[in-house]
């Protein structure tokens, strides 16, 4: 196990369709042992993701788009100054192309919020990632140590709320009933971001059937957990 090692390890899933459909809820937990494998080897230059089609729309900044902090080199450097980040995401972070290749069933759009924050092992967690309606999001954990997870929290960590006292450190030891690792490193969450989002729109709006489906594709649909999902979670 890597970083944060007393979180549970979750995947939040919109299902594949025809394998795992969506049935109470926008996303719902998988244990992340149980998702299919990567059959990939990550250098940090996202080279496999600008080798598939670029989309549109994708996680590229739209007119709409209601990002508190852009996404890019002057963002980055404002919320992250100083840290040791893994170099796919600063890859992703700075440069504008990777993201027009990722599309989203769920509006999700890159923001990096209005502060980074502290974790009481001495890490840092930047938020990266939301979806339009705010039922999930996606920060980046940096360990002292140059450790790296992605996490998933109930809340929008690193935004101001003026109804409430903003969580400025998360301590975990407080933490391991809110707060879940979704992915040991970003690249492994993109891949899988791309992926899952690409399955949905080939199988349910493209209306290609699986077995028509690019064999990476293909494989990894058919290896996604088929037990039928209990109600739970946003």
């Amino acid at each position: 196990m890597g970083a944060l090692p007393g979180l549970p390890r979750q995947w939040w899933t919109i299902g594949v369709p025809g394998v795992l459909e969506r049935r109470w809820s926008t996303y719902w937990p998988l244990p992340l042992d149980a998702m299919p494998p990567i059959g990939r080897l990550f250098d940090g230059t996202l080279r496999w993701l600008l080798d598939t089609p670029t989309r549109d729309p994708s996680l590229q900044r739209g007119p709409d788009t209601p990002a508190q902090r852009d996404a890019d080199a002057e963002g980055l450097r404002a919320i992250a100054a100083g840290l040791s980040l893994p170099t796919a995401f600063r890859r992703f972070i700075e440069d504008p192309e990777p993201r027009r290749h990722i599309r989203s069933a769920t509006a999700c759009y890159l923001d990096l919020a209005q502060v980074a924050v502290a974790v009481s092992d001495g890490g840092t967690l930047i938020h990266f990632l939301s979806d339009q309606q705010w039922v999930l999001h996606w920060l980046l954990y940096v360990g002292s140590d140059g450790s790296e997870a992605v996490v998933v929290p109930p809340e929008p960590l690193g935004f101001d709320d003026a109804e409430q006292e903003p969580l400025r450190v998360v301590r975990l030891e407080d933490a391991e009933g809110w707060l879940a690792v979704c992915s040991e490193s970003f690249e492994a969450f993109l891949y899988r971001s791309w992926i899952e989002n690409e399955l949905f729109f080939r199988l349910a709006v493209d209306r290609t059937s699986l077995e028509a489906l690019p064999a990476e594709l293909r494989a990894y649909a058919k290896a996604y957990p088929r037990d039928d999902p209990q109600p739970s979670g946003p």
